[in-house]
């Protein structure tokens, strides 16, 4: 047999970036997913048989292999000499999709593009799979959406991070993480997380843990995670928990820990009254008519940060009534934007 460093499908001419990262995921999908059903057991499948199966040499098998250990966390274990396989409990199991249910998970995958801006091996590897479980008009379209996504340059610090704290959340273990604040220096701390937080609008991801060293609940931006270790202890999650109690007043994801809530009203003008009544903006807002056709919104929020780049964007169209600290926050951006352009 010749060494290939591919399997059936793979185009060794060509030039795509794009094309030879799907194709090398592909790869690493078949090698993971004959280490699942063939080697879940003590003694593992053999090195050899999952080459014959794939068609490529033993070399580029123990070489995925590594990868998958590597660069996505699968948890592959040494069963002997030679022999290797993959824990049972790291795959869910198959799901049976209807259409609708197929198109909502459709629709996640092109907000996952939308708001991804780099490249992220977990997620194109979930919608290669789920690509596989959809009727064919939808799986192309899936496809093409994962290309937009594989043109971006990869995030390995945090495919790793997440993939510890994500590991850590479903397995009920704690993790030890090293955090740039953003501000200071960096801390290195454990914690028991508890919840995953995607906020669109910042383009992040956050953990919300118990924080062992400090006693009490923090709100960690994956992103800023610079290393994580997934460790054996365990924890559970206290059954008094809610994750939407927690976030109830966060406009973004703050939360109430250091963030006391504020609440906030704002009148908008007719001009842009109607986009404002087509949406919910928050789960504590009350909208009331104005005698001119606008209309006034009131929310309570932590804090006022989260929502201040919220309200410039509408321009001239809104005017903050209260509280008195943000109506002056607005202000003073606004007028410095206008000394920007009075030349």
């Amino acid at each position: 047999m010749t060494d290939r460093d591919d399997w059936s499908g793979w185009d060794e001419g060509t030039d795509d970036r794009v094309g030879r990262k799907r194709d090398r995921l592909a790869r690493l999908l078949s090698v993971a997913s004959i280490l699942y059903s063939r080697g879940s057991t003590e003694a593992g499948v053999p090195v050899g048989e999952i080459a014959r199966l794939t068609g490529m040499t033993t070399r580029t098998v123990y070489r995925d292999i590594r990868a998958l250990e590597d660069e996505l966390d699968v948890p592959v274990f040494q069963a002997g000499r030679g022999r290797y396989g993959i824990e049972r409990k790291f795959f869910l199991p198959p799901l049976r999709l209807s259409v609708p249910e197929a198109i909502v998970l459709f629709l996640a995958a092109r907000l996952i593009a939308r708001w991804s801006d780099q490249y992220d091996a977990a997620v194109v590897s979930a919608f290669t799979k789920l690509a596989d479980a959809l009727p064919q008009p939808i799986a192309n379209h899936v496809a093409a959406t994962m290309n937009v996504v594989g043109h971006h340059d990869p995030n390995e610090p945090f495919s790793r991070s997440f993939s510890a704290v994500a590991r850590g959340w479903a397995e009920g273990r704690v993790v030890e993480i090293t955090y740039d604040p953003g501000t200071g220096e960096a801390k290195r701390t454990r914690v028991r997380p508890y919840f995953l937080e995607p906020d669109a609008a910042l383009r992040s991801v956050y953990l919300i843990a118990w924080d062992e060293p400090v006693n009490a609940m923090r709100t960690y931006k994956v992103e800023r995670i610079q290393s994580a270790t997934l460790t054996t202890d365990r924890y559970e999650i206290p059954d008094g928990f809610d994750p939407d109690t927690w976030l109830a007043n966060s406009w973004g994801i703050w939360s109430p820990d250091s963030t006391p809530p504020v609440r906030v009203r704002l009148r908008f003008s007719p001009d842009v009254a109607h986009r404002v009544r087509e949406a919910v903006w928050h789960r504590s807002q009350e909208l009331s008519e104005l005698p001119d056709g606008g209309v006034e919104l009131a929310v309570t929020v932590n804090g006022i940060v989260e929502i201040r780049p919220w309200i410039l964007s509408w321009g001239d169209g809104v005017e903050v009534l209260e509280p008195p600290e943000l109506r002056e926050a607005v202000a003073t951006a606004v007028r410095a934007a206008a000394d920007r352009y009075d030349t």
